[in-house]
């Protein structure tokens, strides 16, 4: 506290001494000083002096020289030189407070975490004087304890981070920010946030057989067993407790339920008595569900927010008369006796358009996580249509996913999606799919988060925080590699995919990527299709006057495929349809 004594009406030249005393509040302390100053030309003068420091200048009466009690102090002015001395010729007082003042900056008051969720808790200080506190303490409170706070490299901002317990009390959190400072000053700060409880998501459902070979294919006599994980929508998975799976006709009806319980070596959730597959059961597309709501864990989080659908299929043996129709007959007799042109319409009228689920009976089962896959294909045979098609299907189901696009920028693949049917813009705005534009940085485009295409640190650090920001695994699609390749060193690239592959992969998620044919040196292409767990390959045939597109399934890692090559149209407002012969006749195979 700094003193300023001022005087005038004296003589000029004289020597002036006065006392100046400090009573604390209370009578608990008492404290005086002097100053001696000769009066200027006028008879004036003006001293400025501190209390209590230093020390050395008071002559202590009581107590300590400290302003360590909260209150009022008063001070007393004596003339005691020169004569006639005169007792309290000044008097005023100041007040001393503990008060710091508290502002919590994050997090904003009202808002909602989920149980699992990681919130940054930060707070600035300043003193009665309004000045940045850099010598403080804080702490603050949580569902269960307190946590201390740590000073940042901003003056008087202190922070730390708290991940919400998955047991930690729904409802209302009273966060509270208690600061502290030499000298017993204090003060603190309340917000009111809400703790909602964590969304549980199935993940990775996927069906056996007896022999433990991932199918979606069954007939008669075979036994289904069906595996998934659960998975928070933070961070982490369930790894305990038993739920049900309904089992669904193709008529939708309930016929019945599969008890789940999970296995700690696989870390997964399995039934183990299965469904056995009858001659009565109808042949046609069957569904394992997991209805809404059906999961929860012991601490009342619950899940999935909507149904979870997984399509199987039954299929029922067939006598050949009741399935081949006599017109196929006649097909067959006018293909051989009738020339080339019957062939050709033969050949035409016998293929029939199946839906793109079909090709995971070439795949052995849906492509499951963790993985990776990679699409090539000749330019145009259409690697990019197929990978978004993929990424498509998992936002339906539920999941969450990303696109790092080398090859368009987002808005472009926002209107080839929707010309294909499928709209990304509830994804995008909910936060379900996320696309990172790298497309910009190779199109010379400025004040994009990716400055450089080939800055492969900064594209796995906004990969990462993709990753972490998904509320469970994460299906992410690369498209394409083949920009990289002719940027960048192929060892540079090959690292690159090895690292965002092992990223995804150990957030339980697929990561798919696309290349085209010739793009890319043959020992990196061998390169990279060795680390894939699954390779599908595209081609692009020319026939006569028309140009006809071809995929074959070259490896799924621990499935048995069919590597036969199969024909595929791209159609607007559906996407990729296979086509396949209605009859399996040799002479009307494609040569």
């Amino acid at each position: 506290m700094t003193i300023t004594v001022s005087w005038n009406g004296g003589t000029a030249g004289v020597s002036y001494t006065f006392k100046i005393t400090v009573n604390k509040p209370g009578g608990v302390g008492s404290a005086w000083t002097t100053i001696s100053r000769l009066a200027n030309s006028t008879g004036g003068q003006s001293v400025a002096f501190t209390y209590p420091n230093p020390a050395s200048a008071w002559t202590l009466v009581s107590g300590t020289v400290n302003t360590d009690f909260e209150g009022t102090y008063g001070v007393t002015v004596d003339k005691t030189a020169p004569n006639p001395v005169a007792a309290g010729v000044a008097t005023t007082t100041f007040t001393v407070k503990h008060d710091i003042s508290v502002a919590i900056t994050s997090p904003s008051p009202n808002v909602n975490f989920y149980r699992g969720s990681t919130v940054t808790i930060t707070a600035s200080l300043t003193d009665a004087s309004g000045l940045k506190i850099t010598s403080g303490s804080a702490l603050a409170s949580t569902p269960k304890s307190t946590l201390g706070l740590t000073q940042t490299s901003s003056p008087g901002a202190y922070s730390a981070q708290y991940q919400i317990q998955l047991g930690d009390t729904l409802g209302n959190w009273n966060l509270t920010v208690s600061a502290t400072m030499p000298g017993g000053n204090y003060g603190s700060s309340t917000i009111y946030v809400t703790i909602l409880p964590a969304q549980l998501i199935v993940s990775s459902l996927a069906t056996f057989n007896a022999q433990g070979n991932p199918t979606a294919d069954f007939s008669p006599g075979d036994s289904l067993y069906a595996t998934f994980r659960i998975a928070y929508s933070s961070s982490g998975f369930l790894q305990q407790g038993s739920f049900d799976l309904q089992v669904r006709d193709p008529s939708g009806t309930s016929v019945a339920n599969l008890l789940a319980i999970y296995d700690p070596n696989r870390d997964l959730f399995y039934d183990p008595s299965g469904f056995q597959i009858s001659s009565s059961d109808p042949a046609g597309a069957w569904e394992l569900i997991v209805p809404t709501n059906s999961l929860n864990d012991s601490y009342g989080n619950v899940g999935p927010s909507s149904s979870v659908t997984y399509r199987f299929q039954i299929h029922q043996p067939q006598s050949t008369s009741s399935v081949i129709s006599p017109v196929y007959f006649a097909l067959a007799a006018l293909a051989i006796g009738g020339g080339l042109g019957a062939t050709v319409v033969a050949r035409q009228f016998n293929k029939v358009k199946t839906p793109f689920d079909d090709l995971f009976k070439l795949t052995g089962g849906a492509i499951q996580a963790p993985s990776a896959v990679m699409i090539s294909g000749d330019s145009g045979s259409g690697t990019t249509t197929m990978a978004l098609q993929l990424l498509h299907k998992d936002l339906v189901a539920g999941k969450y996913c990303g696109l790092l696009s080398y090859d368009a920028f987002p808005a472009e693949i926002k209107r080839r999606m929707r010309d294909m049917g499928w709209d990304i813009t509830p994804y995008l705005e909910n936060g379900h799919l996320a696309i990172l534009d790298i497309y910009s940085a190779l199109a010379g485009v400025e004040g994009t988060t990716i400055r450089e295409p080939t800055d492969f640190t900064e594209i796995s650090i906004q990969t990462t925080h993709m990753i972490e920001k998904a509320k469970g695994p994460i299906t992410l699609l690369l498209d394409s590699v083949t920009p990289m390749f002719n940027s960048a060193t192929t060892k540079d690239c090959i690292n690159f995919l090895q690292v965002i592959a092992a990223k995804v992969k150990n957030s339980g998620g697929i990561f798919i990527f696309t290349a085209t044919k010739g793009s890319i040196p043959e020992e990196a292409r061998l390169k990279i299709e060795s680390l894939a767990d699954g390779v599908i390959e595209l081609s692009l045939v020319k026939r006569a006057k028309s140009l006809t597109r071809f995929l074959m399934v070259k490896k799924i890692s621990g499935r048995q495929i069919s590597s036969m090559e199969t024909e595929f149209e791209i159609v607007t407002g559906k996407g990729i349809v296979l086509v396949k012969q209605r009859l399996p006749l040799g002479f009307l195979a494609k040569k």
